[in-house]
């Protein structure tokens, strides 16, 4: 699943479809399709996350059996937002068969 989940971000990534981190996420004009949190988060940015994920109505998902440092090869990185709403509808159903 990591592998599939990571090369759809990939692809997400080279399209310009990713907003890396809160603050990013949290400003930003586009349009947010998928937000993603890591699970070794803090609970204040897991909280703040939710916050987003309910009044923007954009569904959540934590990841808990890898980080994203995993997938994006980076180091503290802890939430994600897709932007590219196919990339983020193929990532979200690979995540929800998962659970």
């Amino acid at each position: 699943m990591e592998m599939e989940i990571g090369r759809y971000i990939g692809l997400a990534q080279k399209a310009n479809g990713v907003i890396y981190g809160l603050d990013n996420i949290k400003s930003t004009k586009n349009e947010i399709y998928l937000l993603i949190v890591c699970d070794t988060a803090s609970n204040n940015l897991y909280e703040e996350m939710c916050y987003i994920s309910v009044n923007r109505k954009i569904p959540l998902h934590k990841m808990e059996y890898f980080t994203l440092d995993q997938i994006l090869n980076t180091e503290n990185c802890k939430a994600i937002g897709i932007t590219n709403r196919h990339l983020a509808m193929q990532i979200k159903f690979i995540l929800d068969k998962e659970n």
